[in-house]
Formats: C-alpha cells, sequence, structure tokens
C-alpha cells in the first residue's frame, strides 16, 4: 500500500513537468541514440569555468546530451586566480565523468617564428598539470590552428606554411614525450586537406594530405566536417570518409565535428538555421555509417553558446 502511494507521488511529479513544459512550449530534450558514443563539444566562453552556476549548467547539459568531452577555451592557466579555478571546473567535471582538454590557438602559430608561443602555451598546461592533483589535470592539449585564414600568406605559400604546422606539432608532441606526461595531444583539421592534391605535402620523406601527417603525429584529431547534411558526394559521411579509415590504420581516433553556429555562408555547412530534431536524424546518419570502425571517435559539436540557441529556437527546454 506504501509502495503504490509512493509510486502515484513520482507519477504526479512527473506528469506535472511534463504539463509544465507543455504548457511553456516546451519539448523534451532530442533523444540521442543509446549505441552512440558520447559526444565532444567545444566551449569558447572563457568565463564559464570561474563562475560555479554557470560551471553547473554546462555540466548537466553535458549530462543531458551525451557529451562526456570537452574542448575548453584555455590560453593561460597558470596564475593565482584562474589556477584555482581551473582546477576547481576539472575536478568538477571529472567527479561526472567529463574529460576537459585546454583548447588554444593561433593561425600564425604554423609561422616558424611564432611557434615559441605555440610551445609556450603547451607548455603552461604541462606546469599547470604538475602543480595540480589527478583530479584537477587537463586531459589533453587541443590545438585550433588554422592556417588557411591567414589571407595572402596562405594562397602564396600554403604548402610551405602547412609543413611548418606540422614542423611545430611535431614539436609540441616532443615536449609533451620529454615531459613524461600522458596528456592527450588534439588538433582540429578540415576535411578538404586530403581532397586537394595541392594539400599534399611531403615531410620527413613522406608524401601525404596534410591530415595524415597529423594523425601520424596526434593521438587524436578533430574533423571539422562542416555539412548540414549527411548523404551524398558532398554529405559528411564521404567528407569524412578518408579521415576516419587512416585513423583507424594508424590505431588513432577521430572526431567528426559538426557545426551549429547561426548565419554562416554557405548555409549548408551549419545546422544553425534548422532544428536540432532535424540535426539529430543526420547525425544518427553518420554515426550508423561509422559505428564499429576504430577510427570513429564520435560527434563533436561547435559549439556550447551556438548549440543551446540551436535547442532553444527549436523549442527544446534547456537550463
Amino acid at each position: 500500500m506504501i509502495l503504490r502511494f509512493y509510486k502515484g507521488i513520482v507519477l504526479f511529479i512527473l506528469l506535472g513537468f511534463l504539463f509544465f513544459c507543455v504548457g511553456a512550449g516546451l519539448k523534451p530534450a532530442p533523444t540521442v541514440s543509446a549505441t552512440e558514443p558520447s559526444r565532444a563539444m567545444w566551449v569558447w566562453d572563457v568565463k564559464i569555468f570561474q563562475d560555479k552556476e554557470a560551471s553547473s549548467r554546462l555540466f548537466n547539459f553535458c549530462k543531458i546530451y551525451n557529451v562526456n568531452l570537452l574542448f575548453y577555451a584555455a590560453y593561460k592557466v597558470t596564475g593565482q586566480a584562474v589556477e584555482k579555478d581551473y582546477k576547481r571546473f576539472n575536478s568538477q567535471a571529472h567527479k561526472r565523468g567529463i574529460l576537459v582538454q585546454a583548447l588554444a590557438g593561433d593561425p600564425r602559430w604554423v609561422i616558424e617564428k611564432y611557434h615559441h608561443r605555440f610551445l609556450e602555451w603547451a607548455n603552461n598546461v604541462l606546469d599547470f598539470n604538475k602543480a595540480a592533483s589527478p583530479d584537477e589535470r587537463f586531459d589533453g592539449i587541443h590545438a585550433d590552428v588554422e592556417p588557411y585564414v591567414l589571407g595572402k600568406a596562405w594562397s602564396d605559400s600554403h604548402k610551405s606554411l602547412l609543413v611548418q604546422y606540422l614542423d611545430v606539432c611535431e614539436k609540441v608532441k616532443e615536449v609533451i614525450k620529454r615531459d613524461g606526461s600522458s596528456i592527450v595531444f588534439a588538433v582540429d583539421m578540415p576535411f578538404w586537406y586530403d581532397d586537394d592534391i595541392s594539400m599534399w605535402v611531403e615531410w620527413h620523406k613522406k608524401i601525404s594530405p596534410a591530415n595524415y601527417h597529423a594523425l601520424d603525429i596526434a593521438d587524436q584529431i578533430v574533423v571539422m566536417d562542416y555539412r548540414n547534411f549527411a548523404e551524398g558526394d558532398n554529405g559528411a559521411i564521404m567528407l569524412a570518409k578518408n579521415e576516419i579509415n587512416y585513423a583507424a590504420t594508424v590505431g588513432k581516433k577521430a572526431y567528426i565535428g559538426q557545426e551549429t553556429g547561426r548565419k554562416l555562408e554557405p548555409a549548408y555547412i551549419t545546422f544553425g538555421g534548422t532544428n536540432s530534431d532535424y540535426m539529430e536524424k543526420q547525425i544518427k546518419k553518420i554515426v550508423n555509417a561509422y559505428s564499429g570502425n576504430p577510427g570513429f571517435a564520435g560527434i563533436a559539436i561547435h559549439h556550447y553558446i551556438s548549440y543551446k540557441r540551436l535547442l532553444r529556437e527549436s523549442g527544446k527546454a534547456v537550463e
């Protein structure tokens, strides 16, 4: 009798919540497939880690939307104030089963005379981890370095820039090795490096697409595979195929990145302006296509703020 009473209370609360959502014009969160690997997500808002309530909202969001890896903006992580807050943020994330990679990048870092800045940042993260307890440490060094936005420098000598980029990535990997750290080194790469023969470069006496060389160096890559449709010759599945397959051959993992930003051109590179149910259907097709492929790490969503906006505009209940 008592058991029935408590069951009745639970049912009443659940129904009340559902009625509230309907009355407020809100819909439940879109269903993420139970068989899909956990997702990753970029977070560029550097203020969240210093705000306990904002951090809590982010962690709750991750739980609802199957995210267990954050690429969190962290350009400088040492110094009394930020160090304390990053330690707390990482510790709280880890308690919830969420990994955190320190994220930073500047297109100029590919140029040899600026390599020291890339290395200084990597060393800054490593120094932070040395001073932190295991649960407070960053799980990865995540570089978002996109040399193709350098304008004339890129158009004049993109092969040279790509080789310089690979050189500095190798230097970062060597720094991590000398440090004796087990931290993951991850990089963001566009899908089209392997599609254009001019993006194939000779590096260490091997001619390959720049993203293949990057996979030889880094522990993990994220393919910025920005299409708002999965199928077809220009769809996300086909455009990420070579990277996923090559990752499998070298024993690495590649995430497939999906964009949610608004007002980007051309419109087909982002799910911003569509709706979250449509996005989930397309993502499911991608996941189904690569399920079981050892090179496929999962889906990475770019990025937290625009993803929340897309969900709200789709009528979803987002804190």
